[in-house]
């Protein structure tokens, strides 16, 4: 494994706060990184056509 990665356990164990390898943790890390690379995308983007209007 890598040094950023984390070994997800199979099953919640509902402790509190909620540990670091449960599932539901890992589920929302890895949406809330997918959701950011998206609005990353989304800017670039709209910065492009801005770009090429102006060019226009």
């Amino acid at each position: 494994m890598g040094k950023g990665t984390i070994k997800v356990k199979k099953k919640c164990c509902h402790s509190q706060p909620p540990c670091k390898s449960c599932p539901i943790v890992a589920l929302r890390n890895l949406l809330r990184e997918a959701k950011a690379e998206e609005v990353k995308k989304a800017q670039k983007k709209a910065k492009k056509e801005a770009k090429k209007k102006k060019a226009d």
